[in-house]
């Protein structure tokens, strides 16, 4: 019976090929690749995605440093889900960035003793990166259940949503997103083989032969694919929706009523009343726009695999384009922040100043140092010229 091998390459799904059960190099890379693939796949893997997680890693440490070092910072409306939100893309960004660029790097990908112990690692590092982005997709999920429940049901949302509900939804959602990313350790083994041309053996990745652990990857496979992209897309959709439609009620009725009182004070009120509502969704809606336009081509990418296999030059082109929005989706959150809160923008000024202040504070103990010897220095000398003077005097 043959085997099952799966090859990594520049996504993170992978073509199952049947090879004998003497495992060898030349029955696994029969694959011929052009060159522009080729090219595209290292600027893909080592160039941009590299970059973009270095990027995204110092957006999410300044974001939480944001939210953590101003107490004012804790009134903001689902405090905690954001903060949990730039842990995981944080984490995401790392590991997902170890799986796919090292492979990427000839070097690397040629040093057997790079290979066995990477090989023995990767499939945990998959997981690690698959649990939190999909734990990213929920938590933002979760945050748009908070706002929908605050201005679709306001009188009742004073129960669920509490910060004791908020820390449940994150545990939860990244329990459900760790149960849902197991697959790769369980449904795949780490085999040598041997490469003719170097003779050298080298560590693959290969598909259980047992029958019930491929179906079980082929499930959570598509189970993942519906859960964390489709049926959030959704969701989202449907939820936003109908907080857009309430608030632009709200504001219809709060006109009306105005235009009815005729009270110029009353008037004023209900319009700031109207713009804090807004700017405490702006954010929400800000993160829900770049969850639709990065985490939605994963779907149609993964189709594409089925369709045209791992290495087809339009799958292949699509797949690295997709892999980027998602790099993207983890890394701009803060920027969004900046661009539609005005509030988080002065949040961020004042951290900014603390850093610069406690940076300037590392260079005052020396300067006072300095300035405590120059002045206890100038004390001895005037005792020793009031001691002089004493003497002549005598």
């Amino acid at each position: 019976m043959d085997e099952l091998i799966t090859l990594e390459g520049a996504s993170q799904s992978e073509q199952i090929i049947g090879s004998h059960d003497f495992c060898n190099f030349s029955n696994i890379t029969h694959h011929e690749h052009d060159e522009q693939s080729i090219l595209i796949v290292w600027w893909s893997n080592v160039a941009v995605l590299p970059i973009i997680a270095l990027i995204g890693l110092a957006c999410n440490l300044l974001n939480m440093a944001v939210l953590t070092s101003n107490k004012t910072a804790r009134r903001i409306p689902s405090w905690n889900l954001l903060i949990a939100l730039a842990i995981c893309d944080s984490l995401f960004l790392i590991f997902a960035t170890l799986d796919v660029t090292p492979l990427s790097i000839p070097s690397l990908a040629f040093s057997t003793s790079f290979n066995h112990f990477y090989s023995r690692v990767v499939l945990y590092i998959r997981t690690l990166a698959s649990t939190f982005y999909k734990s990213s997709v929920l938590i933002v999920v979760a945050f748009n259940i908070e706002r929908y429940l605050c201005v679709v049901c306001p009188l009742n949302s004073h129960r669920w949503c509490t910060s004791r509900n908020s820390k449940n939804a994150i545990a939860t959602a990244v329990f459900v997103s760790f149960l849902c990313s197991i697959q790769w350790p369980l449904a795949y083994d780490t085999i040598r083989c041997f490469e003719s041309n170097s003779n050298e053996y080298y560590y693959v990745i290969l598909m259980s032969t047992n029958r019930a652990l491929q179906i079980y990857y082929r499930t959570m496979d598509y189970i993942s694919l519906f859960a964390f992209n489709v049926l959030p897309i959704l969701a989202l959709l449907y939820m936003n929706s109908r907080i857009i439609f309430t608030l632009r009620r709200v504001v219809d009725e709060d006109s009306r009523r105005d235009e009815e009182t005729k009270l110029s004070d009353g008037l004023i009120q209900n319009e700031a009343h109207n713009n804090r509502t807004m700017r405490a969704n702006a954010m929400l809606f800000a993160v829900v726009f770049m969850l639709f336009f990065c985490v939605g081509p994963q779907a149609p990418a993964r189709l594409l695999f089925d369709i045209y296999g791992q290495y087809h030059p339009k799958a292949i082109l699509y797949v690295c384009l997709s892999q980027q929005l998602v790099f993207l989706n983890a890394s701009l959150n803060f920027c969004l922040y900046c661009v539609v809160s005005k509030r988080y923008r002065t949040l961020m000024k004042q951290t900014l100043k603390k850093l610069l202040h406690k940076l300037e504070g590392v260079d005052r103990p020396f300067q006072i140092s300095l300035k405590q010897t120059k002045s206890s220095s100038a004390h001895v000398t005037s005792l020793e010229d009031h001691h002089a003077h004493l003497i002549q005097n005598v």
